[in-house]
């Protein structure tokens, strides 16, 4: 029996592009398919819409044969509520037994870590979050005795060892060259490049002046404070092998160090508090010692296994998924681009989902975002040959154009200019300006369609290493607003009204513990914080915790995307209703006159720019056009209408110096680490734009690879 007959697809396209062009061959044949297989899919391909053909036919086929249902691995919670935003009702089937559809992160804490922290601790899971995990961490690791811990002295070692270069300026401030020399605070390091270390023991400041001596021990406890966190946080339990792994030689659990360190991190455990990190290890530590073999639980229960953006999993959910799903008895499709696999962290930028991938490879080359003349340059701006992308050819994008600049303050404007000038005939002759408005106008969440991305948002720019604040001053990496403590819930709201969706969320329980203490509901004589609270719903249910959470995830995302006063106004009585229909009876409680004063105040008095204003927006042309500036990374999976590319410096070279055969055209078929990784971040962050893609790159740069073959592919403007 087919996958899928053709009546069956036509259902699917109805509901997912009713008065569209139909599947096309490619599509079909992968909505059809019925076993293991790589759906690899370019840029704008449609290739989450073809996943979710599947799921509708799918869904319209429960329950399937022996009552075994279907898992659907997605990287984010976004993902999951646009695709129920998709599918409607059609989708409730999906979130029902046998079926699992969620995060990957969701499905190991469900499946695996519960069961493990349960076995090992006896707790169940409070909360598995880097941040609150690192934050409890360092209250445990600082309450150990200075003097007397062995883990605080090794960290005190570890960081003394360390240079901590300091310059000119500083060594003056301090109290000059000479005197901090004789007092054993400075060392010289260096014969042809002279450099100072500052020291962090051993000090003779019997010569240095009081004001001074106050100054230097200032620098030394930030130095400990700053990087022995970062040292200790770095550490992670070896469990096969009982060490410690840290960012020099290994520990021994049994060691003196070693032991507190277990201490801390099993007294966390036991309060169910966890690392990303730790879920895994802990999950991989329960499936090991018990010899468990989750891939027949998986078989009796799953038919299919979807993996979404399967190029976004890093080696530890590599390993999970081999380690729960057999190959041999479920079906496993993966949907994804491996040419995309950029990732926040560094050290994951490896192409560690190859070991996902299958035999039987389905290709989709075209595609619906961009015309041919925006994918003539990602066929050799790729880490492969891509020859076979095909652009779209109702979609009228115009050549790419490469701005050159002596000064990286004139790119953005310089742009602003040639989105005005840039006409397309096949648009009545509109401006690519124009263009933008007006799609951003009937965009019903009215969002800044045109954008300027780069790879490097780190502080430190130089004339020898641009990174985005060359071009952009004012960018700040972390996209976050004023923090406000509030006499109402919208102040609450407005904290981080265009940060990502985590700290919308954080922002929001925040509000909800101020209206509950002004309901005088505590902890105690304390007032809750989120880790007590949370507890405290687990203790009278977990479902009321789970169902919490839930309810903020969606409230985050629909202020995420939240474009007007009356959109926020909604959500804020949605929660309203949500805390006093379902949470204060928990509590037996009842809104009192200072929390109904509470939610119902306005925020009159916050800064306007605190509520209106996004951050890292460039407004040009007198306001005419806003232009987001941000990380590659941060515009991952967006579509613009015009995106600018602006080049930067990492690990030794600019994108121009690293990149200069494959912006002629050639593509590039070496092995080189650095090469691969900028080609996987500029394939990202070019392959965003509908209509026009510009490149920032600095004149003595572009001199160095001008060429006829460069220009049979780029426009170049001078700024």
């Amino acid at each position: 029996m087919p996958f899928a007959t053709d009546e069956e697809l036509k259902i699917a396209h109805d509901i997912l592009l009713k008065g569209k062009k139909p599947f096309d061959s490619t599509k079909v044949n992968i909505i059809k398919e019925d076993s293991s297989c790589y759906v690899q899919a370019c840029p704008g391909s449609g290739k989450t819409t073809t996943l979710l053909a599947k799921l509708i036919i799918l869904a319209n086929k429960m329950p399937l044969p022996e009552g075994k249902g279907i898992c659907v691995l997605t990287h984010t919670n976004v993902a999951i509520d646009e695709i129920k935003a998709k599918l409607g009702t059609k989708a409730d089937v999906l979130f029902r037994y046998p079926n699992f559809f969620g995060t990957i992160q969701t499905f190991l804490h469900k499946y695996v870590t519960a069961a493990a922290l349960h076995y090992f601790y006896g707790s169940q899971i409070t909360y598995v979050d880097d941040e609150m995990s690192n934050a409890v961490f360092l209250k445990k690791y600082y309450k150990l005795p200075i003097r007397e811990s062995k883990l605080r002295g090794q960290i005190f070692a570890r960081t003394a060892s360390k240079e901590h270069i300091i310059n000119a300026a500083e060594i003056e401030a301090l109290g000059g060259m000479d005197r901090l020399m004789a007092a054993n605070v400075i060392k010289k390091k260096g014969k042809r490049v002279v450099k100072y270390d500052f020291q962090l023991a051993g000090y003779n400041l019997d010569t240095i002046p009081y004001e001074y001596r106050h100054l230097i021990r200032t620098k030394r406890d930030n130095i400990l404070n700053s990087q022995g966190r970062e040292i200790i946080l770095s550490y992670k339990i070896d469990w096969e092998n009982n060490k410690i792994i840290t960012n020099s030689d290994p520990i021994g659990v049994d060691t003196s160090a070693g032991a507190e360190y277990m201490k801390i991190k099993k007294e966390m455990f036991s309060e169910g508090i966890l690392s990303f990190q730790d879920a895994y290890d802990l999950a991989f530590r329960y499936i090991r010692e018990k010899k468990l073999d989750f891939s027949r639980f998986s078989d009796k229960r799953f038919k299919y296994l979807f993996i979404d953006e399967v190029q976004d999993c890093d080696g530890l959910q590599v390993d999970l998924i081999q380690k729960i799903f057999d190959e041999n008895k479920v079906v496993i499709q993966r949907f994804g681009d491996y040419c995309q696999a950029i990732y926040e962290r560094d050290e994951c930028s490896g192409p560690e989902n190859d070991k996902l991938k299958d035999n039987q490879v389905l290709y989709i080359h075209d595609s619906n975002r961009f015309g041919e003349k925006i994918a003539k340059p990602l066929r050799s701006l790729c880490i492969e040959d891509n020859h076979q992308l095909h652009g779209n050819e109702e979609v009228p994008s115009v050549k790419p154009i490469i701005i050159t600049y002596e000064n990286p303050l004139s790119v953005l404007p310089k742009y602003v200019e040639l989105l005005g000038t840039t006409l397309i005939p096949e648009m009545d002759n509109r401006s690519i300006l124009d263009i933008a408005n007006k799609e951003r106008q009937e965009d019903p969440l009215h969002r800044i369609n045109v954008k300027a991305c780069g790879w490097v948002g780190k502080k430190g720019a130089s004339a020898q290493k641009r990174f985005i604040e060359s071009y952009f001053p004012p960018f700040e990496k972390k996209n976050v607003g004023p923090k406000v403590e509030g006499v109402s819930f919208n102040e609450f709201m407005f904290k981080n009204l265009h940060g990502a969706i985590k700290e919308h969320a954080i922002s929001i329980i925040q509000g909800i513990l101020k209206y509950l203490d002004l309901c005088e509901i505590r902890n105690g004589n304390r007032h809750y914080t989120k880790t007590s609270f949370l507890e405290s719903l687990t203790a009278t249910n977990i479902e009321h915790k789970d169902n919490f959470l839930k309810e903020v995830m969606n409230w985050a995302l629909l202020t995420a995307k939240s474009d007007s006063d009356d959109d926020l106004n909604k959500i804020r009585s949605t929660i309203h209703q949500y805390i006093t229909e379902t949470i204060l009876p928990i509590y037996r409680k009842e809104e009192t006159p200072d929390a109904l004063s509470f939610f119902n105040a306005t925020n009159e008095n916050l800064p306007e720019d605190q509520t209106t204003e996004h951050r890292n927006v460039y407004h040009g042309d007198n306001g005419k056009i806003d232009i987001e500036v941000s990380t590659v990374h941060a515009v991952k999976g967006e579509t613009h209408a015009a995106t600018l590319y602006l080049e930067t410096f990492y690990n030794r070279h600019h994108e121009s110096d690293r990149l200069a055969e494959q912006f002629k055209g050639v593509a590039y078929t070496g092995t080189n680490e650095d090469t691969l990784k900028n080609l996987r971040v500029t394939y990202v962050g070019m392959s965003r734009p509908r209509y026009l893609l510009c490149v920032a790159i600095q004149q003595d740069r572009f001199d160095k690879i001008d060429c006829e073959e460069l220009r049979r592919i780029w426009k170049v403007e001078k700024a």
